[in-house]
């Protein structure tokens, strides 16, 4: 979920940090988004180079367990449509809280943004003004009037820790769930994940990683090696805590240039607002209509401009596992809530095409022992089954398995894609992805073993690279925590 509020600057070369200390703010309409996470009052000191905001959003939290956080990067988008990534200096940055707890601020290397939450012990709303220093130098060369906007999307903290891929059900088999080999070469059970720089073999011998695809072309090659360098999810990583939303996918477009803007957009497919989109060009400007919704009809390509803009990067399927299941052993049958069943589940798209909770259920209450109500996962991480199908980078073709989990650097290439060599190239490749959670297609759709809800370890499109845009397809991203 994501809200981005703008303060328009201009800023003549030669007078840049002459200028006497100057700040400029707007603020915008609220808008009410899962957990109401808001960017407001953007100032920005043309002699200093510091961008200041007031950051807040409800239901955070900081446990024993781990913690939600706030990716916040900064972008300067000029009149003609190109932008300018706010990269950020090494120090200057800065947090104060009227009430509640500190935040934590934590600057990445490659300083494309920065990590706000909490830092103790805390549940409930939050709120801070913060101070992020840019670093000077991608000021010089803005000549033109342009815009300072600041984006903020809410995170989970995936800690450190080993964890099973696959199911104790024999069933899950038959859609490809992982399982490693016995000494008779039969499934022994899941398959555990014990170290980030582990070398998988995925092979039929005693010991390797292996999958049954049923002679299906979309499970994968089960074969190769998976290698130390490929993101296994042991090593502690963040997740989006919601799918992309319609919202940051709007203000993404509105960001770029107005050709790959067009090239970009959804809105354009056919029979898209009869199948949950909200997206429209209104004055030459985005806009989505329901800001919050998951944001369907998304291709790999689409979503790995995205990530490579908003310096994330596209999630594993071993990830995704990681997040959806924890360090628990597997059950049988087990969705990402920890159940082995959808009864209670309070999650639900409405008749007006909302993914909402249902029946007074609200985010406040969501805990450990109640989280099958709420569809989270064992980390809170939302909507990993039942929404739309997740792509993530497969371990079951080469390309897949040669991805390193290389960050975006927030600066799209001039064709409107991902620049990181080492990412599936989607369309141009047709491998190196797959789908995982199952997917919602309609109202009263006929319930299978995988839509709209998948348990976690089936994989029956686990390796297909197909699939243009559609009404249950999309992806959210990742960044490796340092």
């Amino acid at each position: 979920m994501i809200w981005v509020v703008s303060s328009i600057i201009k800023l003549i070369k030669m007078g840049i940090f002459k200028n006497a200390m100057v700040a400029l703010a707007i603020i915008m309409p609220l808008v009410s988004s899962a957990n109401n996470i808001k960017v407001e009052q953007v100032k920005f000191n043309n002699s200093t180079g510091v961008v200041s905001f007031n950051l807040s959003w409800e239901n955070s939290w900081n446990n024993n367990k781990n913690h939600d956080a706030a990716w916040v990067f900064v972008k300067l988008v000029q009149t003609n449509g190109a932008y300018v990534h706010g990269s950020l200096a090494t120090s200057g940055h800065g947090s104060s809280s009227e009430n509640g707890p500190k935040a934590n601020l934590n600057l990445p290397k490659d300083r494309v943004g920065m990590f706000v939450s909490t830092g103790a012990a805390h549940r409930g709303n939050v709120s801070w003004e913060v101070e992020l220093q840019l670093d000077k130098a991608i000021l010089k060369n803005i000549t033109s009037e342009y815009k300072v906007e600041v984006f903020a999307i809410e995170m989970v903290y995936i800690p450190e820790g080993s964890f099973f891929i696959g199911d104790t059900d024999l069933a899950a088999l038959d859609y490809a769930s992982f399982f490693e080999v016995s000494a008779d070469r039969s499934p022994a059970g899941p398959y555990k994940i014990n170290s980030e720089d582990q070398i998988i073999t995925v092979g039929g011998s005693e010991g390797n990683l292996y999958y049954d695809t049923g002679n299906s072309p979309y499970r994968g090659d089960h074969k190769g090696t998976v290698l130390a360098s490929f993101p296994k999810g042991y090593n502690a990583f963040y997740m989006m805590k919601y799918e992309t939303s319609q919202g940051l996918y709007a203000d993404f477009l509105n960001t770029i240039s107005s050709e790959l803007a067009a090239q970009l957009t959804p809105h354009g497919t056919k029979d898209y607002y009869q199948k949950r989109g909200s997206i429209k060009l209104e004055e030459n400007k985005y806009i989505a209509n329901s800001r919050s919704r998951p944001a369907n009809y998304i291709t790999w390509d689409d979503g790995a401009a995205l990530a490579d803009w908003a310096g994330l990067r596209p999630m594993t399927e071993l990830e995704f596992t990681k997040a959806a299941r924890g360090p628990n052993e597997p059950i049988t049958h087990e969705f990402p809530w920890g159940t082995d069943t959808v009864d209670g589940l309070k999650r639900k798209v409405t008749l007006d095409d909302e993914l909402v909770f249902i029946d007074g259920v609200s985010e406040t209450n969501l805990n450990d022992q109640n989280r099958n109500v709420y569809g989270a996962s064992y980390f809170w991480v939302m909507d990993l089954a039942g929404s739309l199908w997740e792509k993530c980078v497969t371990i079951g073709d080469e390309i897949g398995r040669n991805y390193l989990g290389s960050h975006g650097d927030g600066r799209i290439s001039e064709k409107g894609t991902a620049t990181n060599p080492d990412w599936p190239a989607g369309i141009a490749e047709e491998g190196g992805y797959g789908y995982r959670g199952g997917g919602y297609y309609a109202h009263g759709m006929k319930i299978s073993d995988f839509n709209p809800h998948s348990p976690i370890s089936y994989r029956p499109y686990g390796s297909w690279a197909g699939g243009k845009r559609s009404i249950a397809y999309s992806q959210r991203y990742v960044r490796t925590a340092e």
